[in-house]
């Protein structure tokens, strides 16, 4: 079940920031929504690009290792937000969200699958994925209404905070409840 904690804060993590970030970033940087949106674009295409090479990743690297990593610049890039100067540091921003929340989520699964028994493989894969979905309905509708009530910078660090405590529920290490041994 750590796993699924760690699922379900990331794709908080990640959506609290979707329903704004577009807006907010056209308007720091003084370019139509339409080109951040485009820009934005670019971080879905990066999220597809990076599952080709994930397979060979976790054949080479241990794949806690290759989870943690992409939790981790998953979070700098979160963070990395707060200091987007122009349009080539947020497309270069995007891009980079992207690969990291394309790996993390693949790592994530292949973790799920790994640490799962065998005889409870199905029903723990059905509560990884709709920790998932959770997750983004979660996110949006906080983000929304934390940037309502509290502004985008608090948007940003509660993101990163929930960001930051995923490699805290010990996701990224074998064990887990449906798991007999390992």
């Amino acid at each position: 079940m750590r796993i699924c904690l760690a699922n379900l804060l990331l794709f908080i993590s990640l959506y609290l920031l979707y329903p704004v970030l577009p807006v907010m970033m056209a308007s720091r940087l003084g370019v139509p929504v339409s080109q951040t949106g485009v820009i934005f674009i670019l971080f879905t295409l990066a999220m597809f690009f990076i599952g080709p090479f994930h397979a060979y990743l976790v054949d080479v690297y241990k794949r806690k290792y290759i989870c943690m990593l992409s939790f981790g610049v998953m979070v700098a890039a979160t963070a990395g937000y707060t200091l987007v100067q122009n349009a080539t540091h947020l497309l270069m921003l995007c891009i980079v969200q992207g690969l990291s929340f394309g790996m993390a989520a693949t790592a994530g699964i292949t973790l799920a699958i790994d640490i799962t028994n065998s005889t409870f493989r199905s029903s723990g894969n059905v509560v990884f994925s709709w920790a998932a979905r959770l997750g983004m309905i979660i996110g949006a509708a906080l983000g929304v209404y934390l940037f309502r009530t509290h502004g985008f910078e608090t948007l940003l660090y509660v993101a990163v905070a929930l960001g930051e405590f995923v490699p805290w529920t010990d996701s990224c290490f074998p064990g887990d409840l449906f798991r007999h041994s390992i």
